[in-house]
């Protein structure tokens, strides 16, 4: 009596325990990871501290030079007593004037260097929402798999029962009860291996969004959204427009420009312009005049040839990128074109027809007309083409992500403007 007691508290606190776990669950939609992710990504965080960080070298290129002071004082004594002895002294000030020539060059490069910071910040948040996005519908993939697969394991159930019962009144052979076995335990070992991989999308969409997602998160189900895309010459023109990685290199190759005309005009006299005093008690002198820094022994050959080097060298990766993204996007729209053809004729021909199959032979195999081998061989081709249509699916929704972020989709660009407000 008293262990049975034992047993009904130990039960009730499982299930309240249960209870408990369930209602701390929260369950978070598709732009909510996205936003925790966004928030708590370092790459993304790193990305904006660069980008504070350039906003500050902006700031000290467009600074005027400071004015340079000088202040004196002593004492004037007189030897052979012609002159009057006193207190002197003098002060000066010298003014560096920021001359057309550097200042612009000095500034275009800092502007350019921030277009960089951002496009680069932006790069990495597009990135993130692109893997966030793969990595829920991965998930969304294998919760599809694992369903269908519990729904085979109920079936097959099913059919294993009513053979073993029919081997049991001498009805049928041996064989094909073992046949009905090997199906069950086929679809038990695939409904397992389902769960396992529910646990591993879970694991990998909390390490893409990020440790702020708790462990015993829960996500709303979204079936993909795959728009029908525009031609592919849009597409190419649209990323030349607005891909962040293209724009940080464009903005690379103002900045290298920007500092090589920089090197090239610091060749050219520096001007200052200088005012002074003196005072003795006997008289005061004042001078003004124009201070000029010649750069006679120092020619900046070095500067000057290190910057052409950097010039050029970030024209080529420009083009290098414009040709690898081009390259990339033609890749990733064939894939979407097959993957477009691929769930097209599984959804509207080959699962029908294969499901078709399955109720043609159940129906066969109760009236006596088919054996359970034939049946069988119906069920595994639904249940391969249903998988096939499963994936198809979600391989579709991962190319059209892929093209997304390929082509920083103006969807993505408002999420992120949005966030940041």
């Amino acid at each position: 009596m008293r262990l049975y007691r034992w047993f009904i508290i130990i039960l009730a606190g499982s299930i309240l325990g249960s209870n408990a776990f369930a209602q701390t669950q929260k369950t978070y939609t598709i732009n909510e990871l996205i936003v925790i992710a966004l928030e708590s990504s370092p790459q993304v965080l790193a990305a904006r501290d660069q980008s504070k960080a350039i906003k500050g070298q902006l700031s000290t290129a467009r600074a005027i030079p400071n004015p340079e002071f000088e202040v004196g004082t002593g004492q004037q004594r007189s030897v052979s007593g012609s002159l009057t002895v006193g207190n002197v002294s003098s002060w000066s000030v010298t003014q560096p004037l920021d001359m057309p020539y550097n200042r612009y060059p000095r500034v275009n490069a800092a502007e350019a260097n921030l277009r960089s910071a951002e496009a680069t910040r932006v790069a990495f948040e597009i990135e993130t929402i692109a893997k966030v996005q793969q990595r829920f519908y991965e998930l969304m993939r294998r919760e599809a798999e694992a369903k269908a697969s519990e729904e085979d394991l109920s079936l097959t159930k099913q059919i294993r029962e009513r053979m073993q019962l029919r081997y049991d009144v001498g009805e049928t052979a041996r064989f094909e009860l073992i046949r009905a076995q090997t199906e069950f335990l086929n679809a038990q070992i695939t409904a397992e291996s389902g769960k396992l991989r529910i646990e591993q999308a879970r694991s990998q969409l909390r390490q893409v969004v990020g440790h702020m997602l708790p462990a015993n998160y829960a996500v709303v189900s979204e079936q993909p959204q795959v728009e029908k895309l525009p031609p592919l010459n849009i597409l190419l023109s649209e990323i030349q427009a607005q891909s962040p990685e293209l724009q940080k290199a464009k903005a690379d190759v103002e900045a290298s420009e920007s500092r090589l005309s920089f090197e090239k005009n610091s060749r050219l006299p520096r001007l200052a312009i200088k005012a002074s005093q003196y005072n003795d008690p006997n008289f005061t002198d004042r001078l003004y005049g124009l201070q000029i820094s010649i750069p006679i022994w120092d020619f900046k050959v070095g500067q000057v040839a290190e910057a052409e080097a950097n010039a050029s060298k970030a024209k080529n990766q420009l083009n290098a990128q414009s040709q690898s993204l081009d390259q990339q996007l033609e890749t990733a729209y064939k894939l979407y074109q097959m993957a477009s053809y691929q769930v097209k004729v599984l959804d509207q021909e080959v699962v029908q027809l294969a499901a078709s199959a399955q109720r043609i032979a159940e129906v066969s195999y109760r009236y006596g007309e088919r054996g359970m081998l034939e049946y069988l061989d119906a069920q595994r081709t639904f249940r391969a083409a249903r998988n096939d249509l499963i994936k198809a699916r979600f391989d579709l929704a991962s190319v059209f992500t892929e093209i997304q972020r390929l082509r920083a989709s103006p969807e993505w660009l408002a999420k992120i403007e949005g966030g940041k407000q």
